[in-house]
């Protein structure tokens, strides 16, 4: 069942605390090596494990080998295999990415919406234009879980395997803050979608300004993610994912977010 692909990334999650590898990231792009194009998920990646020649940015096109996901039922959903990772040298620029991710973008999000709540194996991930960005919202994160403390600490336990040499790895800091939009989609009857930003840009921007203070790291958080990304100037979409646990796909988060200039089109562009 061993399969190699070649992956356009196009999300990398926010690190979650992980009993195996200390905290994991979830990474998910779109298949690029066959047609059609298509989304695909790899899980679980120990992002900040990886050594420095193995680490890839968004837009990278990587080249890997693939098993099939364990206890997740979701079509796009992959094992990733890392000794067989290969990675170009250069992101894509904004007209190569967007002529692979504007196609494949979905009607709406209320679409994916009714998909899962028709199917809880529909369609995963996706690709949704946002109409209007109703709020921004910050509050504060509650730290980890119990049971997210525990893991933590049990990876940090010392094992027959590992690498004495080995420069270790800073144990998961929450984060001070999360982060929400709220927004209409392009499906014209659309309530409203609130979704939290679950993006690794988002965790790694709170680490750096994890000694400023709450208010300045507010300030940055809302330039970054909310003033940089949406305005007449733009065209913002979301990457939006579900949950692996059957009782909670019907909600969806924001992966990440694509802008290209307002009014631009790519469909010609060849990747």
């Amino acid at each position: 069942m061993r399969e190699r692909m070649k992956v356009l990334i196009t999300v990398k999650a926010a690190p979650e605390p992980s009993k195996s590898y200390g905290d994991t990231v979830c990474v998910a792009g779109v298949r690029v090596d066959r047609e059609p194009h298509e989304w695909v998920r790899l899980y679980p990646v120990a992002f900040r494990h990886l050594s420095t020649e193995e680490q890839f940015s968004k837009y990278q096109v990587v080249e890997l080998d693939v098993n099939p996901a364990q206890h997740d039922s979701r079509s796009e959903s992959r094992r990733p295999v890392w000794g067989s990772l290969t990675i170009d040298e250069a992101a894509l620029k904004v007209p190569a990415r967007a002529a692979v991710l504007e196609p494949l973008q979905t009607q709406s999000m209320c679409e994916l919406v009714a998909g899962v709540h028709a199917n809880m194996n529909a369609q995963s991930l996706g690709l949704v234009r946002v109409r209007e960005l109703q709020r921004f919202e910050i509050t504060d994160h509650p730290g980890w879980t119990p049971a997210q403390q525990a893991s933590i600490a049990a990876s940090l336990e010392p094992t027959l395997f590992d690498d004495p040499d080995a420069k270790p790895v800073p144990a998961l800091e929450a984060p001070r803050l999360r982060v929400y939009y709220k927004y209409l989609c392009m499906s014209e009857d659309c309530g409203g979608h609130r979704q939290s930003i679950l993006d690794f840009e988002m965790s790694a921007l709170q680490y750096r300004g994890r000694h400023l203070p709450l208010e300045e790291l507010k300030v940055r958080i809302t330039t970054k993610f909310r003033d940089e990304k949406f305005g007449p100037d733009k065209r913002t979409s979301l990457f939006v994912g579900n949950i692996a646990d059957p009782m909670k796909r019907r909600s969806f988060s924001a992966l990440g977010v694509f802008t290209v200039p307002a009014g631009s089109d790519y469909s010609s562009t060849l990747f």
